[in-house]
């Protein structure tokens, strides 16, 4: 009997084995744990130990990290949902080893030995110092930091522009699906925009043998009428060169200002500066009824400045020249409706602040009449016309517009002037006008009613400065008392200490007039 116990002993251990390898068949994707898998506690450490206890389970892992799961009860099989965001491997019966791939969010359910189900659900993040360390790279102008929180990350740090804000974020997400942009551009940020539109006749300076060719040592500006018939010629230069150039033609009429604006615009906002008015148009409709519209017309320059590094621009800008053109207005029911000519000009370029951009090429023929006659003899009738004489002429004028872009920043309270241009001076009386040729003296009161800042106080009535002050330019060394409105004589000195009268002229960088009770005072003594 005994021995017959012992022979089916092993037959029923088969039979059950064989029973539950088929009822773990039917659990998809489940991976059982066999003796021979079992990983060396060697290549195990250093991974962190997370111990299950409950049904559902949350964790959080680091690209690259890896963490053991342990388990009171033996695993004898497992599964991952998602095997390229995790991998696991069984080292021992009730403990596995996880390591994490690639950022993302998975599953890992374990069994146990009574088929009792455990999930872990495992949120893979990216290293923030491996994300510092692509931003260093990337960026090596920005200092930036990166904290993860939970399954997102607090990107915060400098940057010298504010393209660099978006490319950062634009790396950061790439490994956490939410980022909180604590990012702060540094530097200037409001660009200072001097433009000037110019008309240019191209007849004239054909004329006079001038083409548009300028040349120098290390840049150039090169424009040539025979090749700008259609096409628009731009050009970025630097330096005052061009400028003096421009400057020369204007003395001589060869040059016209339509427009010398000065704009401030902030990074990223559009900016405008608009010169002209609205002309009043009558538009027929029906039933006989008319309807007044308006057009604007003048000068109008719309701006868009990016600053995209240190000292750096990228200026979008739109100049436009508009008028009414009565050769081309239509007359519709006995009603004559306004016509317009338009020029204008849309382009972007990227430049260093401080450089000039300019735009030509915008062309538009004129025709103009000169009428030349003998004085008199010209303005009589009938006759009058063999005395005068009347010439016509095409004229060619090109629209110039060039584009300076500066970074300014605002002022501080200290850095303010006191007062504009003009403060501290003051229109000449005739005496000084014609008899020394000064076209302009100090003003002694200045522009609040007080001295200037290089003299005393005044309080009374202030008097002109005298002449011998202005011609012979005394200066006065700390001394004796002075006359009332009377200036020192070249080389004469006053005792330190001595008052001075109401009305005394107190010569030195801007001669002042003294007030009462003023005590003369050295430097020092303050």
């Amino acid at each position: 009997m005994q021995m017959f116990r012992n022979a089916v002993r092993p037959s029923a251990l088969k039979l059950i084995a064989l029973l539950s390898v088929a009822c773990l068949a039917t659990h998809a994707g489940a991976q059982e744990v066999d003796d021979t898998q079992l990983t060396s506690a060697a290549s195990t450490a250093g991974a962190a130990n997370h111990t299950i206890t409950r049904s559902v389970e949350r964790m959080q892992m680091l690209v690259k990290s890896s963490s053991i799961l342990t388990l009171e009860a033996k695993i004898p099989r497992f599964q991952v949902h998602n095997e390229e965001v995790l991998g696991a491997t069984p080292i021992s019966q009730n403990q596995l080893q996880v390591f994490a791939k690639t950022p993302g969010t998975t599953q890992i359910n374990l069994w146990d030995t009574e088929d009792k189900q455990y999930t872990v659900d495992i949120t893979v993040i990216a290293d923030a110092r491996e994300i510092e360390g692509i931003l260093s790279s990337q960026l090596p102008l920005a200092t930036l930091k990166v904290m993860p929180v939970n399954a997102s990350a607090i990107v915060s740090g400098y940057v010298t522009s504010v393209d660099d804000v978006d490319r950062a974020i634009a790396i950061v997400e790439q490994y956490y699906p939410t980022v909180v942009n604590n990012i702060r551009v540094v530097g200037v940020q409001q660009v200072l925009l001097h433009t000037r539109i110019m008309e240019v006749s191209r007849t004239k300076l054909r004329e006079l043998g001038i083409d548009w060719d300028w040349r120098g040592d290390t840049r150039s500006f090169t424009s040539y009428p025979a090749g700008i018939d259609t096409n628009t010629a731009t050009n970025i230069f630097q330096g005052e060169e061009f400028n003096v150039f421009v400057s020369a033609l204007r003395q001589q009429d060869l040059v016209k200002y339509l427009a010398e604006p000065t704009v401030i615009a902030t990074h990223g906002r559009p900016a405008r500066f608009t010169v002209g008015g609205r002309v009043p148009y009558i538009v027929p409709s029906g039933n006989g009824q008319v309807t007044v519209s308006y057009e604007d017309y003048g000068t109008s320059v719309d701006f868009l400045p990016f600053v995209v590094g240190p000292g750096r621009i990228r200026l979008e800008v739109r100049p436009e020249v508009s008028e009414p053109d009565d050769s081309r207005s239509l007359v519709l029911s006995g009603t004559n409706v306004t016509a317009f000519s338009q020029r204008y000009v849309e382009t972007a370029v990227e430049l260093q602040a401080g450089q000039t951009f300019a735009i030509a090429g915008l062309l538009q023929s004129r025709t103009e009449a000169t009428s030349r006659a003998t004085p008199l003899l010209g303005e009589l009738p009938v006759i009058g016309a063999w005395f005068r004489s009347v010439r016509e002429r095409r004229n060619d004028i090109e629209l110039l517009i060039t584009v300076t872009p500066e970074l300014v920043d605002a002022m501080e309270p200290h850095q303010v002037p006191r007062g504009g241009p003009g403060l501290h001076s003051t229109s000449p009386n005739d005496h000084d006008l014609y008899m020394n040729g000064h076209i302009e003296v100090p003003n002694l009161l200045g522009g609040d009613g007080c001295s200037m800042n290089s003299g005393p106080t005044v309080s009374g009535n202030a008097a002109m400065i005298h002449s011998n002050v202005m011609q012979n330019g005394a200066m006065m060394a700390h001394g004796s008392l002075l006359s009332p409105g009377m200036g020192l004589p070249p080389g004469a000195t006053l005792d330190k200490g001595s008052a001075l009268p109401p009305g005394a002229i107190l010569p030195g960088n801007e001669p002042t007039v003294v007030g009462e009770g003023v005590v003369i005072s050295s430097p020092e003594d303050n």
